[in-house]
C-alpha cells in the first residue's frame, strides 16, 4: 500500500478499536446494571435502548463509511441513501434475532435454542441479506471449474465476497467489477483458493465451529446472569451485553485459529500450477488493509496475514500450515455473531460505516 493507504488504515484501525470498546463498556455497565438492579424492562423499554445503541452508531459509521473511507468516496447523499438501506434491513434483522431470542427465553427459560435457530437462519439467507442490505444484484454463472459463480455488483472497493450455502448447493460469490479490475491470472488464483476452499468443506466447517463457540458463549452467559429469573425486557438486553462481551473475547482468539486456512489456501493455488504471489501482493490494495508491522497487532486485529507474510509462507521450504483447518473463523463470526444481538460486526475497522461488508466482510 502507497503512504495514504497506510495512514487511512491506521485511522480506520484506531476508529474500530475505540467504536467496538465503546460496545464493550457499554455491555459492562449493562451487566453490572441488570445484574444489581435486576429492573422490569418492557418491550417499549428494549426498544428505546435498541434505538440508542443504533443512533450512537450512526455516529461511528459516518466517519467510517464517509469521512474515512478509501477513494472512490460517494457524495454525502449518495453514502447516505446506501447506509440507510443498510440499516434499516440490518435493523429488522436484529429485529427477528431479537423476537427467536425473546421466544426462546418464553419458551425454555434460556437462548441458546433461538441463537442457534437464528444462526441457522443467517447461514441459509446470507446471500439474500446480502442482496437486501447492498441492493446489489446477483446473477449466476458457471465458473471454469465447474462451480457455481454469484456475480454481484457492488462498488465498495473492500468488498470480496466469499462463499455462499453449503455442500452441492456452494457458490462463489465475486463483485462483478473484478472482471474487468483484475487480470486474469489474479482472478484464476482467487478462483482457485475458493474452489479448494470448497473442495475441503470449509464453509460448513466454520460454520460449525462458530455455533459451537456462541453456544458455549451462551449457556456461560446463562449460569452467569440466570435469565429465567429476569423480566422478557432485562433477560434480552442481558443476552445482547454478554454476548458482545463473548463475541469481542472471539475477535481476540479466533483470528490465530483460523489464519492457517489463509495459508492453505494460498499453498493450494500454487500447487495448482498457478503462482499466487502477484495476486497476494495486489490483495491489500483492494481491502485496504495489510496487516501491521507489530506481530501482537496484525495477531489480534487482522485475521488476514500481511502480503509479506503470506508470500513467506509459499516458500516450499517452509513448514506449512498443519493441522485441522479450521476456514475463515474471525471474519465469518463478524457476520454470525448477529445470532447474539450484537453489533460488533459493524463496529469492527474493516466494516464501520460500510453496508456492503456487513453480511461478507473482507476475506482471503
Amino acid at each position: 500500500m502507497n503512504p495514504e493507504q497506510s495512514l487511512l488504515a491506521r485511522r480506520r484501525l484506531q476508529l474500530g478499536i475505540t467504536n467496538v470498546g465503546t460496545w464493550v463498556l457499554a455491555s459492562i455497565a449493562g451487566l453490572g446494571w441488570l445484574i444489581a438492579v435486576r429492573p422490569e424492562l418492557g418491550a417499549a423499554g428494549l426498544l428505546g435502548v435498541g434505538v440508542g445503541a443504533l443512533a450512537l452508531q450512526a455516529v461511528f459509521d459516518v466517519v467510517g463509511g464517509f469521512v474515512w473511507l478509501p477513494d472512490p468516496r460517494l457524495e454525502f447523499r449518495g453514502f447516505l441513501a446506501r447506509w440507510t438501506r443498510g440499516v434499516v434491513v440490518h435493523a429488522l434483522a436484529m429485529l427477528g434475532v431479537g423476537a427467536a431470542a425473546a421466544l426462546s427465553h418464553r419458551w425454555t427459560g434460556g437462548f441458546c435454542a433461538g441463537l442457534a435457530v437464528s444462526t441457522a437462519v443467517l447461514a441459509l439467507g446470507r446471500g439474500r441479506l446480502h442482496a437486501a442490505i447492498s441492493g446489489a444484484g446477483v446473477h449466476r454463472r458457471s465458473g471454469d471449474g465447474g462451480e457455481c459463480l454469484l456475480l454481484t455488483r457492488v462498488d465498495d472497493p473492500a468488498f470480496t465476497g466469499g462463499l455462499e450455502g453449503f455442500g452441492a448447493r456452494a457458490a462463489i460469490l465475486v463483485p462483478e467489477s473484478w472482471r474487468e479490475r483484475l487480470s486474469p491470472s489474479d482472478l484464476k488464483v482467487e478462483l482457485a483458493r475458493r474452489r479448494w476452499r470448497l473442495r475441503q468443506g470449509l464453509p460448513l466447517r466454520t460454520l460449525l465451529v462458530l455455533l459451537l463457540w456462541n453456544l458455549i458463549g451462551c449457556q456461560l452467559g446463562g449460569w452467569l446472569l440466570n435469565p429465567a429469573g429476569l423480566s422478557l425486557g432485562a433477560a434480552v438486553l442481558g443476552q445482547a451485553c454478554w454476548m458482545t462481551l463473548w463475541s469481542f473475547l472471539g475477535l481476540l482468539v479466533l483470528p490465530v485459529l483460523g489464519r492457517a486456512s489463509v495459508h492453505a489456501a494460498d499453498r493450494a493455488a500454487a500447487a495448482a500450477g498457478l503462482d499466487p504471489s502477484g495476486w497476494i501482493r495486489r490483495f491489500p490494495s483492494l481491502t485496504g488493509e495489510d496487516g501491521n508491522p507489530r506481530p501482537i497487532l496484525e495477531t489480534i486485529f487482522y485475521p488476514i496475514p500481511s502480503a509479506d507474510r503470506r508470500i513467506r509462507r509459499l516458500d516450499p521450504t517452509q513448514d506449512g500450515p498443519g493441522g485441522f483447518l479450521l476456514g475463515d473463523l474471525a471474519r465469518s463470526q463478524l457476520y454470525f455473531s448477529l445470532a447474539g444481538l450484537t453489533l460488533l460486526g459493524r463496529a469492527v475497522h474493516c466494516n464501520v460505516g460500510r453496508p456492503a461488508l456487513w453480511v461478507f466482510p473482507p476475506s482471503a
